[in-house]
């Protein structure tokens, strides 16, 4: 299982930043780097559109920690 970790920074303050651990969901298991990067793009655009006060600095993906922050 793979994970998007996302550095976001808040609006009001570009120097707050902070990393945040989305957990990748697909129907298989085995999800590649690929299929991450394609479709992690949906899902900060989801995670984006919920905090709207902040931004996304940069992204990844990496394999998942036991317990990711949704």
């Amino acid at each position: 299982m793979l994970e998007i970790l996302a550095s976001v920074c808040l609006l009001a303050d570009p120097g707050k930043c902070k990393d945040v651990h989305l957990t990748f969901v697909a129907e298989s298991q085995n999800v590649t780097q690929q299929q991450c990067f394609q479709f992690g793009q949906i899902e900060l655009a989801k995670w984006s559109s919920g905090h709207p006060d902040w931004r996304i600095a940069k992204w990844s993906c990496r394999p998942a920690r036991e317990v990711a922050n949704i």
